[in-house]
């Protein structure tokens, strides 16, 4: 057999081999990826609540000062006629307040019911209030089938303040409440959805969190 057949022959198999190896270390890092990805809310349910609300990461390790997630969330199902009625009655309005706090720091803003000084206070993280006029419009609304789960019209990208993580472990919690306005200034809780956010350092800078659904 001719020498240079046998050395293009020999280089061919190589090439060979190494784009086979590197098609299995691509496999191998796109399924550790896969591994690493969390997510909570998505699955269909027989019992809805009024407030659906889904998280998702495309990995559970952060650094401290950068733990970022998406967050999915819909004050009620696509199609509903008369949205308002499970939140108000008669000439009530409500909004919408989105915000973080860590363990029991909640405690800070409420009382029973009651919401008070929500914007006064450094224990907690507020994502973003949706005031009345915005929150029917269509903009966040979900859909439920079992084929699909839930499908959510809405989404944004939260990062967690970095003080929030107080503890060598614990949790920060996620909430999305309606609160309806009382004459005295105050607030009374007429809805609310949430989830946990368990962590634990496992470096100096570096957290381990999953996602669980506040019961």
């Amino acid at each position: 057999m001719n020498k240079k057949y046998i050395r293009i022959t020999i280089i061919a198999m190589l090439c060979a081999i190494a784009l086979i190896a590197t098609d299995i270390i691509l496999k191998y890092q796109h399924l550790e990826r896969k591994s690493h990805e969390i997510s909570e809310g998505f699955s269909y349910t027989y019992t809805p609540e009024r407030i659906m609300m889904g998280m998702k990461s495309k990995t559970d390790t952060f650094k401290v000062n950068d733990v970022t997630f998406d967050i999915y969330y819909g004050m009620y199902e696509e199609g509903d006629e008369n949205p308002k009625s499970y939140y108000i009655h008669e000439e009530e309005t409500v909004f919408f307040l989105l915000y973080l706090y860590a363990e029991d720091k909640n405690s800070d803003i409420t009382d029973g019911i009651l919401y008070k000084n929500y914007r006064n206070t450094d224990k907690i993280q507020l994502v973003k209030e949706i005031a009345y006029e915005e929150a029917f419009l269509g903009d966040y609304t979900y859909k439920m089938s079992k084929k699909n789960g839930i499908e959510y019209k809405h989404r944004e990208t939260v990062t967690i303040k970095e003080e929030l993580f107080d503890k060598d472990k614990g949790s920060i919690s996620i909430e999305l409440v309606a609160l309806v306005p009382l004459e005295n200034g105050e607030y009374m809780l007429s809805n609310i959805s949430g989830i946990n956010i368990i962590y634990e350092f496992i470096s100096e800078d570096t957290v381990k969190i999953e996602y669980r659904h506040i019961k």
